[in-house]
């Protein structure tokens, strides 16, 4: 049964389009639809002023090799809090659920409870993903303080990993009691996965994936390497690229350079991707979670991958793949692959707990059930 709390969706962006922050926007709001009543949406939030702040980082970037973080920018919020405040005080919301929105929630005024959802925190990014990197100085301090503005002015947390929801209590000063932790899901209708038992054999050929738009900060490189030195010592191996068109070819390296999951024949070509595809191989170098992961347990593929930044509350060891060093070496990787393609039913039972696994906690349903009762307890607590 749905509850009647009031939900105000807060983004920017449109969560009715399947490209806002990559889909997981479109994949929450739906999610929670199934548990509330009522979930407005509050974007999109379009302007001049807002498109044209961009420009700046563009131009700092030509001149000066240095970037300037316009998405957090002081200016930025202030001009986004003008709209949202006349739309959130239309009517009256029990909560406001605001993911990956410390712009939109710096500056604003409301009475509502604010759930604030990211995949990590600014302070944490500056200096591990490129983009958050190299900035002009006084970028990442305005970053910073939009980010503890924005965590000031909630009232509770939600992180997909450990990783990030510790680093908030640790230099953001937030009470550890009022953060959870709770996995993402795959991008993906249940009811549109095409899930077959996997299997291995030495004797058929065996395929590799790489998924992401990405080639350097996912790893390519380093599985590259190790796809040679599989070929090298007499395993039939064929590699998919997709997402991007890596530096790099072979003749048994296919490559997809981008596939529209929103396209019928694009998801097609996906569903045919993955149903044949035996591991999905990104040895990432940063990553704040990885919803790929979660995608490639839903069809019963094993990860492997790296132990670095949200990685481990989406890959968990010797249930849907392995996590190695950040600074594993092909030769680890090729070990890691061998020892499940000589092991068949090794192979074949770390296939079925990664279905279960996404069947059990790495999905939206498991996620927003989670969600709803964070809200519940929020709401009972702020009426006693």
């Amino acid at each position: 049964m749905k509850s009647n709390l009031t939900i105000a969706f807060l983004t920017s962006t449109d969560p009715n389009d399947k490209r806002s922050w990559s889909g997981i926007h479109y994949c929450m709001y739906n999610s929670l639809k199934n548990n509330f009543v009522t979930v407005d949406v509050i974007g999109p939030i379009d302007g001049f002023l807002l498109k044209s702040i961009g420009i700046v980082n563009k131009i700092s970037r030509f001149l000066f090799n240095k970037g300037y973080n316009h998405n957090n920018s002081i200016v930025r919020s202030y001009l986004l809090s003008l709209t949202i405040n006349k739309r959130i005080n239309k009517k009256k919301y029990d909560i406001i659920f605001a993911p990956a929105s410390s712009s939109e929630v710096a500056f604003i005024k409301t009475n509502a409870k604010i759930i604030y959802l990211s995949d990590s925190s600014f302070g944490q990014l500056n200096g591990y993903y490129d983009v958050f990197s190299n900035l002009f100085k006084f970028s990442s301090k305005e970053s910073n303080y939009i980010e503890q503005k924005a965590i000031d002015k909630s009232d509770y947390f939600i992180y997909p990993s450990k990783w990030a929801a510790n680093y908030i209590v640790q230099n953001y000063g937030v009470d550890e009691q009022n953060v959870s932790v709770i996995p993402f899901g795959a991008n993906i209708n249940n009811e549109d996965i095409v899930y077959l038992e996997k299997e291995i054999s030495n004797k058929t050929p065996i395929t590799l994936l790489f998924l992401g738009v990405e080639w350097l900060r996912k790893g390519g490189d380093l599985v590259f390497k190790t796809f040679e030195m599989l070929l090298e010592n007499g395993c039939d191996i064929n590699l998919i690229v997709c997402g991007c068109v890596p530096p790099v070819s072979h003749p048994k390296m296919t490559v997809y350079p981008f596939l529209n999951k929103n396209n019928k024949e694009d998801f097609a070509t996906f569903n045919t991707i993955l149903s044949q595809t035996h591991f999905l191989f990104l040895p990432s170098k940063a990553e704040c979670f990885g919803i790929v992961f979660c995608e490639a347990s839903a069809y019963g593929i094993p990860s492997i991958t790296t132990n670095t930044g949200g990685i481990p509350n989406a890959v968990y060891d010797g249930i849907n793949g392995y996590c190695l060093d950040v600074n594993a070496s092909p030769k680890e990787y090729y070990n890691t692959i061998v020892q499940l393609i000589e092991d068949k039913e090794k192979y074949k039972a770390l296939s079925k707990s990664s279905r279960a696994l996404y069947l059990n906690k790495l999905n939206w349903e498991n996620w927003a059930n989670e969600v709803a009762e964070i809200i519940s307890k929020i709401s009972n607590n702020n009426k006693s």
